[in-house]
Parts: C-alpha cells; sequence; structure tokens
C-alpha cells in the first residue's frame, strides 16, 4: 500500500470549474446534452513556458454542508419560482450549470431566463434522476452537500415547468450557495512548457509535465484545480508533488522525449520522490482543504502531472492548467496526507467468449508490451492482498468481484474519501473496520458511473488509527465493455479498457 501527500482532488457538493467561460448572453436558449463533461480554454498562453499568473489573492475557498433533504421543508403559499423552484437551483445546479462549472458545456442557468427557455429539459432530468448526480447512497456515511432533491422539490419543478412562469427579473442572477464554482481568482495559474497533440493509432497515450510555481520560500496549498483543456481526449490526471533534488531527472526525461509536450510515462511520474497530491477524473473541480489545513511546499518543490489522454478523435495540443491558492505568509497549517487503497481487478472472459487474449498470461503480455511494468500492477495487487488468479478463474459468468482489506496506517481525521473504477465498474463500497461493531460503509456506490467520480466529505468527525483496517469492494460487468474490442481478460493495467479498484481517503493530521 503506498502513503501519499494529499487529496486525489475532487468535488465540493457538485461540480468544478474549467476554465474561462465563454457565456452566451443571459437569455439565450441552450440545448442540453446529459452526457457530462467539462469544457476549457487555456488560461494562458502558449508561448508562456511553465506560465504563472499572478492574480488577486482571494481566501481559500471551502464547502460548507447543504441542507439535507429530510429537513428542508415545503415552502408555503401557491407555488411559485421564487420560493419553489429558485433554492433548490442554487442548492442543487447552480455549482455546475453557472459561472464555470463543467455543466455549462450541455446548458447554462446564469439567469432565471435562462432556467425558463430550458425548463422542460430540467424537468425531465429531475424526473429521470439523471440530474442531479448523486452516485452515493444512503449505505454510506451522511455526506456534506449530498445532491439528493425531495420528492416536493421534484414534484414542484415539474409543476413550475408546465408553464414556466417567473415571478422575478428574467435577468435575475442565479447564484451557487454551496460548494465551490472554481478557483476565479487563483494566486497562480500554471501550465506547461508545450502541448501534446498525440497520434490517433494508440488510443491511451500518457504523458507527464513539468509544472513550476517557482517558490524561493515555504508555502502552504490551500486550494487546487486541475483544468483540462481538451477534454475530449483528457481521460483523468494525476498531480505529484516533488522536491527540489529531483528537477534534474525531471528535465532530462522531458529533454530526452522525441515528442514536443511532456514525456511519456505510466503507473507514475518516472520520478523518483514523487508524491501524489492531486487526482482529476471527470466530474471533478477544485479541492480546497479544510480551513487551518494545507499541502507544505519547500522553496524549489515543483509539480509534475501525469495525463492520460484516451484518443478516439484528433485534437490539438493539449495546455491543461493548475490553479492554485496559498496560504497568508507566515501561516501554520495543520499537514493533509492522503492514503491510497488497492484492490485486484481480475475479469476473466465470459464462458460464451473465445480467443487468444481470454488467456490471463497473453492479456498480460499484451498490457505489458503497451504500458510496462509500472503501467500492469496486477500481479503486485494480487500479492498484496493474498490473492492468486485462480481465486477469479471460476468468475465466467459476465460477472467479477474484488475485495481485499488493508491496514489505515495513518492517524488523523477523515477530510474526504473516494473511490476509482474504470468504464466496466458496476459497483464500489469502501468500509471501516468490517466485521467490526465498529463497521461504518464510508462510500457505497451501488450503480457505478465513470462520468461521476467525487470526493465525498462526510459530516461528522472520523477519527482514524493505524489499528483500523478498510476494505475496499468492487464489481464488473462485461456487458458494459466495447463489443468491437476482441474478447480478452481484462485485469488491472492502464489503459482505458483496463480495469482497476481502488480507494483514497484524505487524513488531516493534528
Amino acid at each position: 500500500m503506498l502513503t501519499m501527500f494529499v487529496a486525489t482532488a475532487g468535488l465540493l457538493g457538485a461540480c468544478g470549474s474549467n476554465g474561462p467561460d465563454n457565456a452566451a448572453s443571459p437569455a439565450d436558449t441552450q440545448t442540453v446534452d446529459t452526457a457530462p463533461a467539462s469544457t476549457s480554454e487555456a488560461p494562458t498562453s502558449e508561448a508562456t513556458p511553465a506560465a504563472t499568473v499572478a492574480s488577486t489573492t482571494s481566501a481559500p475557498a471551502t464547502t460548507t454542508p447543504s441542507t439535507t433533504t429530510s429537513q428542508r421543508p415545503v415552502p408555503e403559499g401557491e407555488l411559485a419560482f421564487s420560493s419553489h423552484v429558485l433554492p433548490v437551483l442554487e442548492t442543487m445546479c447552480a455549482q455546475c450549470h453557472t459561472g464555470n462549472g463543467p455543466g455549462t458545456a450541455h446548458m447554462r442557468i446564469d439567469s432565471a431566463a435562462q432556467v425558463a427557455a430550458n425548463a422542460d429539459i430540467i424537468s425531465a432530468s429531475v424526473i429521470t434522476g439523471e440530474m442531479p448526480p448523486w452516485p452515493a447512497s444512503a449505505l454510506s456515511v451522511e455526506f456534506s452537500d449530498q445532491l439528493l432533491l425531495a420528492d416536493h422539490e421534484v414534484e414542484a419543478i415539474r409543476q413550475w415547468a408546465q408553464q414556466a412562469e417567473l415571478d422575478v427579473d428574467p435577468q435575475t442572477v442565479i447564484q451557487s450557495a454551496v460548494g465551490v464554482v472554481g478557483l476565479d481568482e487563483p494566486d497562480m495559474v500554471l501550465v506547461p512548457d508545450a502541448g501534446y497533440d498525440g497520434y490517433l493509432y494508440e488510443p491511451d497515450q500518457y504523458r507527464c509535465y513539468i509544472y513550476d510555481p517557482g517558490f524561493t520560500e515555504p508555502q502552504w496549498l490551500t486550494a487546487y484545480e486541475f483544468v483540462p483543456d481538451q477534454t475530449e481526449i483528457v481521460h483523468h490526471a494525476i498531480g505529484y508533488k516533488l522536491p527540489a533534488s529531483a528537477r534534474p531527472d525531471a528535465e532530462a526525461l522531458d529533454a530526452e522525449s522525441p515528442q514536443q509536450g511532456g514525456w511519456p510515462c505510466f503507473g507514475g511520474s518516472g520520478v523518483r520522490g514523487s508524491g501524489i497530491f492531486l487526482g482529476w477524473a471527470p466530474g471533478q473541480g477544485p479541492t480546497a482543504l479544510p480551513e487551518g489545513s494545507g499541502l507544505a511546499m519547500q522553496p524549489g518543490d515543483f509539480i509534475v502531472i501525469q495525463v492520460h489522454y484516451h484518443f478516439e478523435v484528433d485534437a490539438p495540443a493539449d495546455l491543461s492548467s493548475l490553479a492554485i491558492e496559498l496560504a497568508d505568509a507566515g501561516a501554520d497549517l495543520d499537514p493533509v496526507n492522503i492514503v491510497e487503497f488497492l484492490a485486484p481487478a481480475e475479469i476473466p472472459c465470459s464462458s460464451a467468449e473465445t480467443g487468444p487474449l481470454c488467456d490471463r498470461d497473453q492479456a498480460m503480455a499484451a498490457a505489458l508490451a503497451k504500458y510496462g511494468d509500472e503501467g500492469v500492477l496486477a500481479d503486485t495487487i494480487l500479492a498484496i492482498c493474498r490473492k492468486t488468479p485462480a481465486d477469479f478463474a471460476h468468475m465466467t459468468e459476465g460477472l467479477a468481484s474484488a475485495a481485499c482489506d488493508l491496514p489505515m496506517r495513518e492517524r488523523g481525521t477523515i477530510v474526504s474519501v473516494l473511490g476509482h473504477q474504470h468504464e466496466l465498474g458496476a459497483s464500489f463500497r469502501m468500509t471501516l473496520n468490517p466485521d467490526t461493531p465498529d463497521e461504518r460503509v464510508l462510500l457505497d456506490i451501488p450503480e457505478w458511473d465513470f462520468d461521476w467520480q467525487y470526493n465525498y466529505y462526510p459530516v461528522e468527525q472520523i477519527d482514524v488509527a493505524p489499528s483500523d483496517m478498510v476494505r475496499i469492494e468492487c464489481t464488473w460487468d462485461r456487458s458494459l465493455r466495447d463489443p468491437s474490442l476482441e474478447p480478452a481478460y481484462v485485469l488491472w493495467a492502464d489503459g482505458t479498457d483496463d480495469e482497476m479498484c481502488f480507494a483514497t481517503i484524505v487524513i488531516r493530521e493534528g
């Protein structure tokens, strides 16, 4: 198991910002695509190497728990937009669909006029449960800013949408009441020296870039946001914090790459001394660390971000950026750490499938040829969890599952929890101290959706110690696999069509 620095990013409330917005005028009608995505532009010029853009210093963003559905009363009086619909939109929708939120790629509700123009779409989305997205089930501990609509709220939106009448000025601004929409005034925005445009004949490509904040004195990072540029090809990203002593090695890898835009890397950054502090996957936005805590940065420390590209379409060179906020000089904060828990991902071909890659050894050889030892952790994780391929060989009916119990190895208070799988994921669960009187389900996702991988923030204080155990459980469904792919045994590897099963728990010391 790996113990690493600070969070695999995550949503505060729901969604996050993804760069400068190109909003239409408030009265414009937008069409909506219910598939989540993000759009962005590189906030700084490609001509500025590892550009650092200073802006007005603002206080670190924080998230405040929203009122749960059981606590929100039914508004009194006749049905009206101002009393029955607007509060729901500001609590549940505005953090994604206003300003710089990722939902603005599909629908904007910056004004009451835009809400009215999209009333039918909004109504249909909440009635079917597509919006707001909230994969976690009630078996989980209670989380801040839960995106769960009460029945009376759904019904109010349905009834109002039939006429879509406004009892407020159409230009009334819709503002998010919770969460962080985006780091609108970060202290720095970093971009790499050059972008990477890849090639279509190899779908999965990993590139690592240097992002240099140029620190000359100790600093605390209090909030940060990975902003994907070419969203059609950016699959996910991992950020690593490195010391000044590792800079020559990173620069050497960059210089050795025959292609412009970082260097090829699988499994990690390829530079010794890397410690994870950030992660991004679809649906995620900024991370604002709890008040009084931060990520310590020393003079010369720099960042390497590994970006996983999945090329199904051609795209311009990617210049994804990193926005950061810093604590005031001289601040004394509690450090934040991240603990990663890994479980096997072993998914045999079904009894109805045949082909050479249905043999695990051949599937393993094919993955190693693509990603090397660092990008194929299947056997390593089996060993950690004391499992063998034979434990999964009987799972030939199209469904597979895995579990692993691992020690916490950290002491502190849980800030957030996250689960990760790829596109065959069917369900996910993370349990603290399973099969004991102290058992707590930290996160239960009964219907996995790759497009919504949140960091979830428990409402109550949950303290952990090295004596605690964590169980990670994943299930997969082979029917979700692209039917155009050759039948193959799916195992833990770096490709989009491979699988993973892991979780992170962010711990605040102190």
